[in-house]
């Protein structure tokens, strides 16, 4: 079964919407330019964005369970995001260092790799359950046990570039896997869109790098 055209595509227009915010925010990060990051219209495009690719996330793993009918696989998958999500703590760790992301989006989704496909056989209870989820989430809760950041209590002093605990961003992958089990996709090709969605992993890892260093030499 070949890769769906659509899912791509839009998986692509995520990651075009993720360069545009990640562009503002090292802007603001950097002192070149002072931008209203905390508004509700910035926090409303970032959200949005996270959400798509969460969601486009649970249904993926719909496709695959689709495709292999393989937990393994679906485990080796989680095992190869989680060392990239290893690898994104320990680079956030050495610089910038304040903030080092320790529960970012990467390691959500490899989490959710491994335990979404056993909720696969909910069917449309996993769009009620995923709704639930993120109810619970909606406020912040804190906590005095420091190591239950990634289920979403955090401490009043934690601070991350990057935070997606299971709760609420679970939610939207067990949303995302009842879409996907809903809607039967065309596979329609749809261009460049496609490309960039196909190589999303590679250009998520890239592209903070590249916007850093160029806005830097632009400070100099």
């Amino acid at each position: 079964m070949e890769r769906i055209g659509e899912v791509d595509a839009i998986r692509g227009i995520a990651i075009i919407l993720m360069i545009v915010y990640h562009f503002f925010f090292d802007l603001d990060y950097l002192g070149i330019a002072d931008i209203p990051l905390q508004d509700i219209g910035w926090v409303l495009f970032q959200r949005v964005t996270a959400s798509l690719f969460l969601v486009l996330a649970g249904i993926s793993i719909v496709l695959s369970e689709k495709r292999h009918h393989s937990y393994p696989r679906h485990a080796k998958r989680a095992f190869f995001l989680g060392m990239i999500a290893l690898l994104i703590t320990a680079a956030t760790w050495i610089f910038p260092h304040e903030g080092f992301i320790k529960f970012g989006i990467i390691h959500m989704i490899a989490l959710s790799t491994l335990i979404a496909p056993l909720f696969l056989r909910f069917g449309w209870l996993n769009a009620v359950l995923g709704i639930m989820i993120i109810a619970a989430g909606m406020q912040v809760h804190y906590t005095d046990i420091g190591y239950l950041f990634w289920l979403g209590p955090i401490t009043t002093d934690y601070f991350a570039l990057d935070h997606y605990p299971l709760v609420p961003w679970f939610g939207l992958i067990l949303i995302g896997t009842y879409i996907g089990q809903k809607i039967e996709f065309k596979n329609r090709k749809r261009g460049w869109l496609e490309t960039i969605g196909k190589n999303s992993l590679l250009v998520y890892l890239l592209h903070q790098p590249v916007i850093y260093l160029l806005l830097d030499c632009l400070r100099l």
